[in-house]
C-alpha cells in the first residue's frame, strides 16, 4: 500500500492495525508454544529461536516483528492520522532509550502479514 492510498486512513483504521499486530503476535507465540510442547518461565520467542534453530532469515524476521510488537506494547504514545494533511498515518512509540520511533500504517500491515507467514510456517513444520 503506497502513501497515496494510506493518506485517507483515519485513527480507527490505524488503531485496528495496531490491534491486528498484537493479536497476530499472540497467535505466533501460541504456535511456538505448541511446537515446543509446553511452557516454561523463559520467554517463548527466545526458547523457540534457541530450540527450533530457524534459518537466519526467519530468525531476523521474528526479531524484527518482536521489536515492533515491543514498541507497541510498551511505548505507544501517539497516533497521527490526519487524512486531509497528506502523508501516511502512523503511530509514535517511545523506545527504552527515550527515542521516538514512528511506525507507519503500511509498516504495521507488513508486520501483521509477516506474523501470519511465520505462524503458518511453524504450524506446517509442527504437523510434519
Amino acid at each position: 500500500m503506497d502513501a497515496s492510498q494510506t493518506n485517507t486512513i483515519v485513527a480507527r483504521d490505524l488503531l485496528a492495525a495496531v490491534g491486528e499486530v498484537m493479536l497476530r503476535w499472540g497467535y505466533l507465540e501460541s504456535a511456538m508454544l505448541k511446537a515446543l510442547g509446553g511452557s516454561s518461565r523463559a520467554p517463548v520467542v527466545q526458547r523457540w529461536l534457541t530450540m527450533a534453530e530457524p534459518g537466519a532469515g526467519i530468525a531476523d524476521e521474528i526479531k524484527d516483528a518482536a521489536a515492533v510488537r515491543h514498541l507497541l506494547a510498551h511505548g505507544l504514545c501517539e497516533i497521527q492520522a490526519r487524512p486531509r494533511h497528506g502523508g501516511e498515518a502512523e503511530v509514535v512509540c517511545r523506545d527504552p532509550d527515550d527515542v521516538l520511533v514512528r511506525i507507519t500504517f503500511g509498516r504495521l500491515r507488513e508486520v501483521a502479514q509477516s506474523l501470519d507467514r511465520l505462524r503458518l510456517g511453524i504450524e506446517a513444520t509442527s504437523r510434519s
